[in-house]
């Protein structure tokens, strides 16, 4: 039976509790409370945990039990604590209302293979996670033939949202920060040549024909790109201006605004006008479809690589015998294809950044380009449709 008694030197203003553990030893231990009632609270938490350890029933569940109890007893409050599933899930809901779409799908898809992975102890409170729990589902992602670089960012969207926890005070460390990233194996992605450019333009539709400008001059996204309506263009200002889907939500997010390439303005100016609505898209059918599946835009895509004769180049990566295929070449390629092309054709790296939506803070903060300084960069990068020695077919 525990019992409080005070410092016997006079040196402390705590309760001391004794009691017996489970082998047998007398311990005499600080409460750190000055308050007998909670200094009591304590003792009896303590106890109860000693008698469960020797009756062989100390689960971590009913450990996790004592300890709240204590607090609750303590600081007449109950303690916050949340079970592993339900904290997760619980933070999945609150990114699906901030975070872009994809980015809320991605972060979905690894809290629920991680949860798989834990098995029943994703049941368990989250205090009990430990950097092996999260080692191993980092380990796991490779064995399933996923690169490296894939593998640690399931690491990051994990820390992540741990860290949050860690903020409310639910754990007192984040595990997932003591887990190494590994090293970077994968493929590296390509660019479009300028012939392999004019070769997809001369086999596309009217629709895929400014899919494809808008891929190769702005860097624009593939869902970005099919999404577009007649209210995303300034005929007047001669611009694009949009929210790119990977683009946090808030609530002072501005949307992005980019002079139009003359190959874009080009196009866009000659397209007939379907509706007088201002949302009317400006792809009719493209944006309609799904971004995958067999019949999803990407697919289409590859589709149209073939017409034109270009191979995708498929690499083969294995990871423990354990492989899947990647493809340099695809419409996210575009993206690779007109950062490359501005930098080649001498656009500064700020320029860059600002032109194709990259975030950095230190860039936003102390940059502030004028509309005509931005165009005149944009238009340096020479027409993919007016190219010497090749003919224009649309």
């Amino acid at each position: 039976m525990a019992s409080l008694h005070r410092d016997p030197r006079g040196k402390s203003p705590f309760w001391y509790c004794a009691f017996t553990d489970a082998n047998g030893e007398r311990h005499f231990k600080s409460t750190k409370e000055t308050n007998r009632k909670r200094a009591l609270a304590v003792a009896t938490g303590w106890q109860r945990a000693v008698d469960l350890s020797r009756r062989g029933t100390l689960t971590q569940v009913q450990a996790s039990k004592v300890v709240s109890e204590i607090y609750e007893a303590v600081n007449q409050e109950p303690m916050n604590t949340a079970d592993t599933t339900s904290f997760l899930r619980d933070w999945i809901k609150s990114k699906k209302l901030t975070a872009a779409p994809s980015t809320a799908r991605r972060y979905e898809d690894v809290i629920e293979a991680f949860l798989k992975l834990l098995g029943a102890k994703a049941k368990r409170s989250l205090a009990g996670l430990v950097p092996r729990d999260v080692a191993a589902f980092r380990d796991e992602q490779v064995s399933s033939g996923k690169a490296n670089k894939t593998a640690n960012m399931t690491v990051k969207t994990l820390r992540i949202a741990l860290n949050v926890a860690r903020k409310q005070g639910i754990i007192l460390n984040n595990p997932a920060d003591a887990v190494d990233a590994l090293p970077d194996n994968s493929a590296n992605r390509k660019t479009f040549t300028r012939e392999q450019i004019a070769a997809l333009l001369a086999k596309a539709d009217s629709e895929w024909r400014g899919m494809i400008l808008l891929g190769a001059c702005h860097g624009l996204r593939l869902m970005d790109a099919a999404r577009l309506t007649w209210a995303n263009v300034d005929t007047d200002r001669q611009t694009l201006s949009f929210y790119p889907q990977k683009a946090v939500r808030t609530a002072k997010r501005t949307p992005l605004e980019i002079p139009m390439h003359p190959d874009v303005l080009e196009y866009l100016l000659k397209l007939p006008i379907h509706s007088n609505k201002p949302d009317a898209p400006i792809f009719p059918t493209l944006s309609r479809k799904k971004g995958t599946g067999a019949s999803g835009l990407s697919e289409t895509f590859v589709k149209l690589m073939v017409k034109a004769g270009i191979h995708r180049e498929a690499e083969v990566e294995k990871v423990n015998g354990a492989g899947r295929r990647f493809f340099a070449l695809s419409y996210h390629s575009f993206r690779h294809t007109a950062i490359s092309e501005q930098a080649n054709a001498g656009v500064d790296k700020e320029l860059r950044m600002k032109l194709s939506g990259h975030k950095s803070a230190v860039h936003e903060r102390y940059t502030h380009h004028e509309l005509a300084t931005l165009r005149k960069q944009v238009e340096r990068v020479p027409s993919f449709v007016k190219i010497e020695g090749v003919e224009d077919k649309p």
